[in-house]
């Protein structure tokens, strides 16, 4: 399961990066300042079900609804 996690993650982070065409350093800042990360891990059983454009999508409302300004 480790191995399908970090994939997804590394889907994810380059995913929201061609989004908002920021570097990987910039996105990687913004999931550990809002815990973008620990919620993949917590809710991977769940995010493993849905496709990497829904999963993106909820990111960045969680990011929005933080505050960020994407």
């Amino acid at each position: 399961m480790i191995n399908e996690l970090v994939f997804m993650e590394i889907r994810l982070i380059r995913a929201f990066c061609e989004r908002y065409r920021m570097r990987i350093s910039q996105a990687n800042q913004l999931f550990i300042q809002y815990n973008i990360w620990d919620y993949i891990e917590s809710c991977y059983d769940v995010l493993h079900m849905n496709g990497d454009e829904y999963n993106l999508n909820d990111i960045c409302s969680i990011l929005k609804q933080k505050g960020v300004v994407l």
